[in-house]
């Protein structure tokens, strides 16, 4: 496990395997974090009810439920993942 980690010091902080993040994959990673720059804040993440039902997508795809999607972060996650990071600290903000 490889976790970038938020210098933030909330105290609700989660750690979040990102493979199970649903986030805006079309965004650009942040720039910021790719030149070396610390992680400032954590993620913001709204948790989800799991359906007990398989579900479909379009075309009749399986549709992969996540537990967590990103409400503000998506380019830190990008560049997490560009950087090599399994895990990143997030808050959940629907809690």
């Amino acid at each position: 496990m490889k976790l970038l980690k938020a210098q933030s010091q909330n105290p609700k902080k989660i750690t979040l395997e990102i493979s199970k993040l649903q986030y805006i994959k079309s965004m650009t990673p942040l720039p910021a974090l790719l030149m070396g720059e610390e992680l400032l804040n954590p993620i913001e993440v709204m948790k989800h009810h799991l359906s007990q039902k398989p579900r479909l997508g379009a075309g009749g795809v399986p549709y992969e439920e996540k537990e967590y999607s990103v409400w503000r972060g998506s380019q830190r996650v990008q560049a997490a993942i560009r950087l090599g990071y399994t895990h990143i600290e997030g808050v959940v903000i629907n809690e």
